[in-house]
This record gives C-alpha cells, structure tokens and sequence, in this order.
C-alpha cells in the first residue's frame, strides 16, 4: 500500500495541498479514488444544480461537462459547496478540460485539480464516481492514472461524436477504457454514438444541451 499523503510544501498552503491530505498516489502523483456502484436516474449540471426551481435533489446526479469557468470558483473555494453537493444523490467527477491539442504539462494539471477536488470531496461523503476522458490512450495512458477498476465510472460526449472521424475515436478510447478499467457499469452523459448502444454496462443520461438541441431540432449528433 502507497503511504498516504500528509504534508504541506508551502506557507499558507498555496498549493492547496489540503485537497489531497490522506490520499494515496500514483507515481505521478494523482490521487487513488476509491471505487463507487451507483445508477443515477437523471443528471443536472453544476450551473442548473444552484437553481432555486429545482426539486428532487436527493434523486439527481450533478455533472461538470460544461465550461471550465462556470465551476472555477468550486476549485478556488470548494468548502462553500459542500453542503450543496451532499443535497445530491452523487456527482461526476471534477472535468476541468484536458485537450490533446494543449500543452501536456496543462493537460496533466487540469487532471490533478480534477482528481484532487474528487478526492476531497468524497472525504466530505460525496459520492463521486470517477471521470474519465476518452481518447485513444496510445502515449496517454497516465489520464487512466489513479481511477479505480471496477467501478460505476462516468464520462460525457459532449463536442467529442459531431463527425465519423471523433465518434470513431472515442469508440476505440471507450473500449480501451474498458479493457483496462473493467467497469461495473459506464455512465455516459449526452448523445451516445450507435456504436454503444447495445452496451448493456452504458447507462445513457441526457445533459443540458441535448435537452435544448432535441427541444429545438437540432441534428443527430449536434452539441449546439
């Protein structure tokens, strides 16, 4: 067993190394998230989970696939959304963006805040079921880094199925995923390709912009 993280690298914690306080790591230092099996029934995203119309909290699952922006403010103050988040029956994970075109030092921070934050939060009794990002995972085997196997895991399809080519993609990372990772079951949220559909383990979620695209008749695979 890896020994658990217990130390603080800066005056004041600049680092915000209280996010990760009891994890074990990985060798590149991404928290170990524990494994969760749970079956949402439906899912709001963080904007839409601060809404005072919404009921039926304790039912609701709450999902991070929108822009990075609109939960910024979780990462820089996350104790104000503790009591929010627990009103929930579970959140997906943290998906600050990793895109394969950025950086690779930028992609593998916007992993650890995400892991962090996923991390602190179910130390708080959040149930958070670990986010993936599906990509073809030649050379990027470490976004795989720190999630549990054999799990309830979650991810989203949101601007990654609007051509062949990406809804080719994210199939073939899809079944990397889950040679590796053997999932319980996969929680995916928006337009789920034709490709899956016959997976029983795929448990499909509709998010907010499918909502609006089928509302106003946008096209099949269509983010907006």
């Amino acid at each position: 067993m890896a020994e658990r993280y217990t130390r603080y690298s800066t005056v004041n914690d600049v680092m915000k190394e209280f996010l990760i306080y009891g994890a074990e790591l990985t060798k590149m230092g991404y928290p170990i998230l524990p494994m969760v099996q749970t079956v949402p029934s439906n899912t709001v995203d963080f904007s839409e989970s601060l809404s005072r119309k919404l009921k039926g909290h304790k039912r609701l699952n709450v999902n991070f696939f929108v822009d990075d922006e609109k939960f910024e403010r979780l990462y820089s103050a996350p104790d104000r959304y503790i009591e929010h988040l627990k009103c929930f029956e579970s959140i997906c994970g943290l998906d600050f963006s990793i895109d394969t075109q950025m950086p690779l030092v930028m992609q593998m921070w916007n992993k650890y805040r995400s892991m962090a934050l996923d991390w602190y939060l179910t130390l708080q009794g959040i149930k958070v079921i670990p986010n993936i990002n599906i990509v073809p995972y030649e050379g990027r085997k470490w976004l795989l880094d720190g999630i549990p196997k054999y799990s309830t895991v979650c991810c989203s399809t949101n601007g990654r199925i609007r051509s062949k080519r990406a809804r080719e993609e994210f199939c073939d990372g899809f079944y990397q995923m889950c040679s590796k990772l053997e999932p319980t079951r996969i929680i995916v949220v928006g337009r789920l390709p034709d490709e899956l559909r016959d997976l029983t383990k795929v448990i499909n979620l509709k998010a907010r912009n499918q909502r609006m695209n089928e509302r106003f008749g946008k096209d099949k695979y269509g983010d907006k």
